[in-house]
């Protein structure tokens, strides 16, 4: 997680979500259970600690605001989004045309298609996801 830091910490123009603390991922995490929706993996609750949402160049990395204010709010765009399989799929960042997503069945990251929701790409880790959507490595 430290590598990717400095990754996203060169990124100019960057914009993050307001600062969280654990009753905002305790009761988001209630949220999405009573939704039926799976839980958040810890690496994105690592990375959520830390920066709280990531936007950058129209990507993003979804946040935590249990009062809304963030556009990209984790549960408001789970809710929000046309999901086939909300019991196994959390949507965790997005591009135009793309999502990150949690597949609680296998246990994996993926990129998936917005129209579609096939599985584009798997990744190995969520700094794998996160590299990928915010093309950091380009």
């Amino acid at each position: 997680m430290e590598d990717l830091q400095q990754k996203i910490n060169l990124l100019e123009g960057g914009i993050t979500g307001t600062p969280l603390d654990e009753d905002d991922i305790t009761q988001t995490m209630q949220e999405l259970a009573a939704g039926g929706m799976p839980a958040i993996p810890e690496e994105m609750l690592a990375f959520l600690r830390r920066y709280n949402g990531f936007l950058y160049d129209g990507r993003c990395i979804f946040g935590i605001d249990n009062r809304r204010h963030f556009l990209y709010d984790l549960l408001g765009e789970n809710l929000a989004a046309d999901n086939p399989e909300p019991a196994n799929i959390l949507l965790l960042g997005a591009t135009d045309m793309t999502y990150i997503a949690w597949l609680n069945e296998p246990k994996r990251y993926c990129i998936i298609d917005k129209a579609t929701f096939m599985v584009l790409h798997k990744l190995k880790s969520f700094n794998d996801a996160v590299e990928y959507i915010l093309k950091i490595n380009d």
